[in-house]
């Protein structure tokens, strides 16, 4: 901000549960700039973790659907990836409203571990 006169107008970042840099986006949104989450389903690893699943039954949806409603609630701009229209259109049904405290919750847990695919930009290890 402090080394050009155009701002941005989009800032893409990892934003999904177990990773959500509150001050990173408050910042962004502080400026007047979008936050785009970045693998708001983060790989499709939070299918696998019971404590996302246990909040996903507590509203009637799936872990992809809470994941998308959890950085939607952060207003952020989630663009989901899937080649699956069964996937797209449960995607797109996040009308339902996560309580404050499932949010507290959501925020505190922990990076997912990618393991040996961990290596940004794609988590494929293909540098």
């Amino acid at each position: 901000m402090k080394n050009s006169s155009t701002k941005p107008a989009v800032n893409q970042i990892l934003v999904y549960i177990g990773e959500t840099p509150m001050n990173l986006i408050d910042y962004i949104q502080g400026n007047d700039i979008v936050v785009e989450a970045f693998s708001p389903i983060a790989h499709r690893a939070p299918l696998n973790d019971p404590k996302i699943k246990k909040i996903g039954n507590k509203y009637g949806v799936t872990v992809p659907q809470l994941c998308i409603r959890y950085d939607w609630k952060l207003n952020c701009v989630v663009l989901p990836k899937s080649a699956n229209p069964a996937h797209m259109k449960s995607n797109a049904e996040i009308d339902f409203v996560i309580s404050d405290e499932d949010m507290d919750k959501l925020k505190k847990f922990t990076p997912v571990d990618y393991g040996k695919a961990g290596v940004l930009p794609v988590f494929g290890g293909k540098m």
